[in-house]
Parts: C-alpha cells; sequence; structure tokens
C-alpha cells in the first residue's frame, strides 16, 4: 500500500514519516496540535532555547503552535520512521470545555513522553484508523481521536492550547488548505475582515512578510509530502503550486539546504 496524508475534516490528520537524510530541518512552522511517534532512528528537536531528544518507542506531543529545529537520524536500517497525528483544534477546544482544570496544569508547548506503552500505542493505532478507514463512522473517529487526548491527559502528556491564535498562523492554515492556489492579499483580507494595511502592518508586528509566508507554506507543504507519500517529486512540486521542477527544487534548496529527492536518499 502506498504512503499518503490522511484527513478528515473537523477531526484531523495523519501519516507516516520516512526520511533518510540527516540535515537539520531549521525554523519549521508546526500549526496544530500533534503527536510524532518514533519508530526507527532518533529526533532531535530545539524549540526557543528547549531541546529534545526522542529516540525509538518513544514520542513528542506539540499543543501550541511553534518554530522548531529538527533533526532526524537515520537508524541502522537506513532512515528514519516515526508516525504523526494532528487534532483539529476545534476537537481540542470541545475537549477542553468537557475537561476539568488540573491544578498542575501549565503552558507547555511541547512535551517529551520518554514511553510509549501498550495503552498509547493501542489508541494512536486506533485514533489513526478512524481517520484512515472512511468506512468508520465520522462521530467514531472523533471519540478515538478524544480517547487518544484522554489517555494522553491521564499520562500527564496534555497541554490546553492557548486560546489566541497568532494572525500569521491562522493565515498560514488558510494558506495550507490549498498551496497550489495562487494566493493574493484580497483572498487574505477578505478572510480576515481587514483592509490590506492592517493586515501587512499585523503580520509586520510578527516579522511576518507575506510573499516569504506563502513561499514557506508551500515548502512546508512539500516537505511534508516528500516525507510521508510516495509521490514523485514532479507531482510534488505540482502540489506546491509549481509549474516548474528546477524552479521547484530551487525554492526548496534555498528554504532547507538540500535538494527535495535528498530527503528520500536520493542525489
Amino acid at each position: 500500500m502506498s504512503r499518503e496524508i490522511r484527513s478528515r475534516k473537523g477531526i484531523g490528520a495523519v501519516g507516516t514519516i520516512v526520511q533518510a537524510c540527516e540535515e537539520t530541518l531549521y525554523n519549521l512552522a508546526i500549526a496544530d496540535p500533534c503527536v510524532i511517534m518514533v519508530e526507527l532512528g532518533t529526533k532531535k528537536m530545539k524549540s526557543k532555547e528547549k531541546g529534545f531528544e526522542i529516540r525509538s518507542s518513544q514520542a513528542l506531543a506539540i499543543w501550541n503552535t511553534v518554530y522548531i529545529d529538527v533533526t532526524n537520524l537515520k537508524a541502522d536500517a537506513g532512515f528514519y520512521q516515526a508516525s504523526w497525528i494532528a487534532w483539529d483544534r476545534e476537537l481540542i477546544s470541545e475537549y477542553v470545555l468537557k475537561r476539568a482544570a488540573k491544578k498542575n496544569d501549565t503552558r507547555r508547548d511541547v512535551i517529551h513522553i520518554p514511553k510509549t506503552d501498550k495503552i498509547l500505542k493501542e489508541t494512536f493505532t486506533r485514533a489513526a484508523e478512524g481517520i484512515s478507514d472512511e468506512s468508520v463512522p465520522e462521530e467514531i473517529a472523533a471519540h478515538r481521536m478524544i480517547e487518544l487526548l484522554m489517555v494522553l491527559d491521564a499520562k500527564g502528556s496534555f497541554s490546553p492550547p492557548g486560546a489566541e491564535v497568532p494572525l500569521s498562523w491562522r493565515v498560514r492554515k488558510m494558506l495550507n488548505s490549498d498551496p497550489s492556489y495562487k494566493w493574493r492579499i484580497a483572498d487574505m483580507t477578505r478572510e480576515f475582515g481587514m483592509s490590506e494595511s492592517t493586515l501587512r502592518r499585523r503580520l509586520a508586528e510578527e516579522n511576518i512578510n507575506v510573499a516569504e509566508l506563502i513561499t514557506d507554506v508551500r515548502m512546508s507543504y512539500a516537505l511534508a509530502l516528500l516525507q510521508s507519500t510516495d509521490m514523485t517529486v514532479t507531482r510534488i512540486a505540482s502540489e506546491a503550486g509549481y509549474d516548474c521542477v528546477s524552479r521547484f527544487t530551487a525554492r526548496f534548496r534555498t528554504r532547507f539546504g538540500f535538494t527535495p529527492s535528498s530527503v528520500r536518499g536520493q542525489r
């Protein structure tokens, strides 16, 4: 069966990362709450001033929008592999509303899970199948995702995400809905109900340039497709909005420092 990223609207998405190069990926944007289960190799990650090393049979939970530096180190098999699952924010908001606040609740953007035991693995697998298998009713798929939150919460590995999402992340979410679309500033002003000058000023306050943001969303999307699908580089270039593969490759190299084919261990 070919690898692909599967998603269900209002519930979440799931995929498997396979990477053959060990180049560091700098300043990666993680927008949606997610859990990454490392299966082969080691993930080294730095968020702000805090670093993590996640080995095989360990996991990482990311609950708030963050920029991270990541190095995926290969196992003896010659590649790094991990499974990931991401929640729709509305589903997490629903869980938080019903959840009783705990005394030890503190904002933690990233949480290292040092051991993925049988319960966590089985719950993760059921949630992933709920998204991947369209024959599973949506209500059950959503319930399985909530169940995974409950297991993580019981293990002290859940942190209620902050309610305020920066404008740049909301714009990023909109762009990511269709990275190949030729987005214009008018699309953004219409979506967020503000003038162009206000939108640009608000983004500038976050040190964000619109054109650079569009490119970063496309390159990040392309990286995810390279890691989690079997699509050809030509197809991925098209999915990311580039008709010319050489131009796409040049942009990808500028963003990450290596070629798209390198992700899969090809020259």
